[in-house]
């Protein structure tokens, strides 16, 4: 019986290692406990552009991973991260001007850094209002197999709410509760 049983883990020990190589990886340390993860934003610079109060803001984001642990190695982990704005127009809508997907593999006691592309965005937030002005950041990790590992934002809000944010779409409007809304208009009388 003994025998049996040996030769039972050796056989579905070689099928799991056979047939999930990609996915198999062991996890002593969760992803949220051995990472520490860091958004660098650079200070929006906000420039006059058109109209002398119409505002422009560059953002400049990066984003770093630093493996804390001495043996863990973190691989294949899809990385979600979003910048988002509120409506000059209606302050209770937000935008997600930005979403830039990337895979992070993180050897242990390593640093991964990954540079999103630039955003600029135009706002006027008195008489004639239009556009979004940068409110924040979110950061959604999702291990191998598609589930939650880290969920991480500026907006203290939203990061109540983590398993909602790796569903927001680029370009999209959205409420504080994270429902679809359509774009506010400004409406003239």
């Amino acid at each position: 019986m003994k025998m049996m049983n040996r030769s039972l883990v050796k056989v579905v020990g070689a099928i799991l290692f056979l047939g999930g190589v990609a996915f198999a990886q062991f996890v002593d340390v969760p992803f949220f406990r051995g990472v520490k993860a860091e958004v660098m934003i650079s200070r929006p610079a906000k420039t006059k552009g058109g109209d002398f109060d119409d505002q422009m803001q560059v953002i400049k984001p990066r984003i770093k991973f630093t493996n804390t642990d001495n043996k863990q190695n973190y691989e294949k982990h899809q990385v979600s991260f979003m910048l988002v704005g509120e409506s000059a127009v209606d302050r209770k809508v937000f935008k997600v001007l930005q979403r830039h997907d990337f895979e992070v593999n993180l050897p242990a006691r390593q640093i991964v850094e990954e540079q999103a592309p630039d955003l600029t965005t135009r706002y006027d937030t008195t008489g004639l209002k239009f556009g979004y002005k940068y409110d924040g950041w979110i950061l959604v990790v999702k291990d191998p197999l598609g589930q939650l590992a880290l969920a991480k934002s500026s907006i203290p809000t939203l990061e109540k709410m983590p398993t909602q944010l790796g569903s927001l779409k680029q370009n999209g409007c959205y409420d504080k509760q994270l429902k679809p809304v359509e774009e506010p208009r400004l409406t003239q009388r």
